[in-house]
């Protein structure tokens, strides 16, 4: 079965046991390359607040169908790659269907009491939105990413979905070209994005997190977290070395001069 997924972590190798009570449920409101995926992981790392990932994402729909679809709709499901699986899946699927997905990925993924789920806001208009949020998973606790720097957030968006590489573990994908206008296009995703957060969590208590201050100081940042979730012990984790990779390269910078040349 695990040959059949696309992300080797919905496998049943990273599964735990099911909780005995039901667990408190915290969302990273994120937008893409703001460093949720490093954050998730890191907190996945402690063993202390879930196993965050992107639950929502159509890849992790998919994954999930294959795992415990039946019959016909597991098999079709798992047929499914590439662009096909943002195009297809999930677009029909009920409230009532949604909520089994989370409930079977809930009863797999809690871990000290809590479940983690990273939410892009343009998933959230996909699904949270269209079939309520609050109806499918009680949030218990909001915390939100952001990335001050937008241009490198708009280039490395703009790359990932040429290149079809969206972390650091997955094999490299076609050779990604400049374009201004996607960069642009990334740009204006972004803030349509952060504004649409804006709004949805405008009467929540939020636990901010910058990009940057993760990258700089991990620790710090995954602590902040914790204490946030009120997790005994916070203060003393220790989370090292970072399971992921920044992708950033030269490549990247030369992106940034040719925007800069106005090119």
């Amino acid at each position: 079965m695990s040959r059949l997924l696309l992300d080797p972590r919905n496998g049943v190798a990273f599964d735990v046991p099911t909780p005995l009570s039901s667990p408190s449920s915290y969302v990273i409101a994120s937008v893409p390359r703001s460093g949720s995926t490093l954050l998730a992981r890191l907190l996945w790392e402690t063993e202390l607040a879930g196993r965050p990932k992107e639950y929502l994402n159509p890849m992790q729909l998919r994954d999930w169908e294959v795992r415990f679809g039946r019959g016909l709709s597991a098999w079709c499901h798992a047929q499914l790659s590439g662009a096909a699986v943002g195009a297809l899946v999930g677009r029909a699927w009920t409230q009532a269907r949604l909520g089994r997905h989370l409930e079977r990925v809930q009863a797999r993924r809690t871990v000290g009491g809590w479940f983690g789920l990273k939410l892009h806001h343009h998933h959230f208009l996909r699904y949270g939105r269209h079939a309520g949020l609050s109806r499918l998973l009680a949030v218990d606790r909001w915390v939100r990413i952001r990335r001050e720097d937008r241009l490198g957030q708009a280039i490395s968006w703009a790359r990932a979905l040429q290149s079809g590489q969206w972390a650091s573990w997955q094999g490299p994908g076609h050779a990604p070209t400049y374009s201004r206008e996607a960069i642009r296009r990334r740009l204006v995703a972004i803030e349509v994005a952060e504004a649409g957060w804006d709004s949805v969590l405008a009467d929540q208590a939020v636990h901010g997190v910058r990009y940057q201050a993760l990258v700089d100081d991990p620790v710090a940042t995954v602590r902040g977290v914790l204490e946030w979730l009120d997790v005994p012990g916070a203060t003393e984790v220790v989370v090292s070395p970072p399971p992921t990779r920044r992708q950033a390269d030269a490549e990247t910078l030369r992106w940034r001069e040719r925007w800069a040349a106005g090119d």
